[in-house]
């Protein structure tokens, strides 16, 4: 049997091919990006479709993100507290 393929891997004694179901990680996203060039291309208005839904989750990601740190920097701005005891130096 011929080994000397770069998608056979060696591991003791056994041999582990590269090729089955890791090719399908390779092929589902290429049929699928193909698929969804050929729609493009018989419907037009679909990529604007597809642009302006991936801005509106990019602007509500970034404005949920802005949020939560906002929310986290007033938490932690209320939980800290200075005490200056008297006699003490700072």
């Amino acid at each position: 049997m011929y080994t000397q393929s770069p998608f056979v891997f060696r591991f003791g004694n056994s041999r582990v091919t590269a090729g089955g179901a890791a090719s399908w990680l390779l092929l589902a996203p290429g049929i699928g990006l193909t698929l969804l060039a050929v729609a493009i291309l018989i419907w037009p208005e679909l990529l604007a479709y597809l642009v302006a839904g991936a801005l509106l989750m990019g602007g509500l990601a970034l404005t949920s993100w802005g949020w939560a740190i906002q929310r986290a920097a007033r938490r932690q701005s209320r939980a800290t507290r200075y005490e200056v005891y008297p006699g003490e130096s700072i």
